[in-house]
C-alpha cells in the first residue's frame, strides 16, 4: 500500500494494523503523527522499502515519530535510511 506524498495529516487510522495480508507500507511524505502498530510486515519481498514512514532526524515535525518497526525512515530533507 503506496500511501506517500498526498498531503494526509494526523493520525494514521488503528485499523491497517489489522491487514494481515498487507505486505508494504509507505507512508512518507505526509504529515502523519501517529502510526499503528505493524508487526507482521514482512520485510522479505520488499527489503527497507516494506515499512516507510517520516520518523527521519531532522525531523519535519515539532516532535519527532516513533516508529520502532520502520524498515527505513526519511526525514525532513527527504532523505530516507
Amino acid at each position: 500500500l503506496r500511501l506517500s506524498y498526498n498531503a494526509f495529516t494526523g493520525t494514521a487510522p488503528g485499523d491497517l494494523g489489522d491487514l494481515t495480508k498487507l505486505q508494504l507500507l509507505q507512508l512518507q511524505s505526509n504529515r502523519i503523527t501517529r502510526i499503528p502498530n505493524m508487526t507482521q510486515l514482512d520485510d522479505s519481498k520488499y527489503g527497507n522499502s516494506t515499512f516507510v514512514t517520516d520518523c527521519g532526524v531532522p525531523s519535519a515535525f515539532d516532535e519527532a515519530l516513533e516508529c520502532e518497526h520502520c524498515t527505513m525512515c526519511c526525514n525532513a530533507n527527504e532523505d530516507c535510511y
